[in-house]
Order: C-alpha cells, then structure tokens, then sequence
C-alpha cells in the first residue's frame, strides 16, 4: 500500500475552501433545486388561496437545515441570515415540517447523483476505486434488549440507545458520495448494497472494494455487470462434495482469482467520509423517528458532503493547484 502524502498547497487551499464554505453549500444547493425543480407541485388551500411560500424555497430550506445540523424550529430563526433569492416570508417551523415530510425519495436521489456527477466532472475523474461500507448512527430513542447476566446466572432486560445504519458507495480518489442509504442496525451490509446498485451508473475499468460483510454471489454479479472489478475479501467456506442443487458461484470464483490485495487495502480510505461526519458534534445522529424521514435524512447529509468536496476542488483550481487523487501509490 503507497504511503499517504500531503498534497502540495494543502492548508492553502483549506482555508480557502473553508472560508467559503457556507456560501458555496448554499450556493450550490440553491442551483441544484433550481436545476432540478421538485416533483411536488404546491396545492391551494382549503379556502382557495395561493400558497404564500414556494416549493423551490422550501426544499432549499429543508436540505440546509439537514446539511448544518439544525432542527426545525433553530432554521425558522436562521432562515433570515440566508438570504434566499425568493422575495416571500420566512416559514415557521410546522411549514418547514411539512415540506421535509413531502419531498420524494426518488427526487433526492436524483440531487444526490447530480452533486455526485459534478464532483467527478471537476475533478476529471472517470474511473478508479470504490468502496462500500457502513457506520453507526445514534438516535434519541432506546429499546430493551434481553442479556445473560452471569453473575445471577439469568436474563434481564436492558435499556439501551437504538442505533441505525448509515451505509455509503463511494469514489475513494476523491471520497464522493454515490449512494447513501439508513437502515436499522439489524440489517446486513449486503442486501442493501444490492439495492443501492440496482439503478448504479456503469463505471467502466474500475475497482469496487468491500469487506467480508458482502461477500455474496449476488453482488459479485452485479459489479461485472457494471463492467467493474470486484475487489471483495471472501469468507473462507468449507471445502468438500457439493449437495444436490448446490449454485456453482461462478462471478465469486472468478473474483477470488483476480482478488487483489495491494488494492484492497485503500478500503479504509472510506472512514474518512464516517471520521468527518463524527467529528462534527451534530453529525451522525438523528432525532427523526420515521423511517421515511430517516431515508432523507442520509440522502441530504451525503449530498451536503459532495458540495463540500465540490467546493474543495473549486478552491484547488481557484488557486491554480492540479487537482490530484488522494490514492497515489509511492
């Protein structure tokens, strides 16, 4: 594994890029929403009167909100400092509620692509390693649990803090979010990696890493179908005579002959992604206790990620800096 190097003109470009920062999220998401207008159209109300704040503004308001790790009634008092391109009245926090409740899944993941398209399109990327993997995210809710007690020699119930999953493919050059999906803690790696490729963009020549947690048939298929390569570490499984209507594991035995292990070891390079979200004090915990509001609630955080990388690259070829891979070998 190539040892990891400081790029040139590193802190430079880092108080650049955290300098604008803010406005460069903002910036950009307002671009986005204007892009790519919500599905949801605004309805009249009970008496017939226009509705006073736009779809467009509100969606705004709502991905900010997510991104900077505020809840609903800390935007209502922010939203002023914004300075939002749309001449209406700033939303209470209950009108903020409903238009986070309304928007699509299906129209975030689009955003998400779209960020995700940008930061390959400034970077020049067109293939090289991907990762996936997963991390927990706390929540303000707790479950009772039954655990052996050895002392006393019986079970007893336990109350403790539920946890979720927050589960990311990523671009390991550049650490891009491709797909971001949350899911409880009692869910495996590999049926969600399944769902998060079913509608994946074909990335021709690249390397797609992973742990043992999804190693399976299923996914080995796919990622050839992708025309990728996938670099999974496999469980070692007993050798012997098959059983009638044993599946040969064509795609697993194939990937087991082309395993590369000096390319696998880039694989943690995607805890970057999970140590930067922890970091931040609101980062990595929800307090929304509905699934669908969780589903948009990682679709959202790995969209802000992207615009801060996007505006990293932005900051590099403002100063006249190569924008280079992370991933370079010694």
């Amino acid at each position: 594994m190539g040892k990891h190097h400081r790029r040139d003109g590193y802190w430079k470009s880092y108080h650049l890029a955290h300098t604008r920062e803010l406005d460069a999220i903002a910036g950009g998401i307002v671009s986005l929403v204007k892009e790519s207008k919500p599905p949801v159209q605004c309805k009249k109300t009970r008496r017939g009167r226009k509705p006073v704040h736009s779809r467009e503004k509100l969606v705004c308001i709502c991905l900010l909100m997510i991104v900077m790790g505020y809840t609903f009634r800390d935007m209502q008092n922010y939203v002023p400092k914004l300075n939002l391109p749309w001449d209406e009245p700033y939303p209470d926090h209950s009108t903020i509620h409903r238009a986070y409740q309304e928007m699509p899944q299906e129209y975030l993941d689009t955003l998400l692509e779209r960020t995700a398209r940008l930061c390959m399109e400034e970077s020049g990327w067109s293939k090289g390693l991907l990762a996936s993997d997963s991390s927990g995210v706390e929540t303000d809710r707790y479950e009772e649990v039954v655990r052996p007690n050895k002392k006393e020699r019986r079970f007893e119930k336990v109350r403790r803090l539920f946890y979720l999953k927050y589960h990311i493919v990523a671009i390991l050059d550049h650490l891009i979010i491709l797909r971001a999906r949350v899911t409880s803690y009692r869910v495996n790696d590999s049926p969600v990696l399944r769902s998060m490729l079913r509608r994946f963009p074909s990335l021709p020549g690249s390397t797609f890493n992973a742990d043992r947690g999804f190693d399976a048939e299923a996914n080995f298929k796919r990622v050839y179908e992708l025309l990728m390569h996938p670099n999974i570490k496999q469980i070692a499984r007993q050798k012997g005579p098959r059983g009638r209507g044993h599946k040969r594991l064509h795609n697993r035995s194939r990937a087991a002959k082309e395993f590369d292990e000096s390319l696998y070891q880039w694989r943690g390079m995607i805890e970057a992604i999970f140590g930067a979200e922890e970091s931040d004090e609101h980062s990595l915990r929800t307090r929304f206790r509905k699934g669908e509001n969780r589903e948009r609630w990682g679709v959202i955080l790995a969209m802000g990620w992207n615009l801060k990388v996007l505006n990293r690259l932005r900051c590099r070829k403002m100063l006249e800096m190569e924008v280079t891979s992370i991933i370079r070998a010694n």
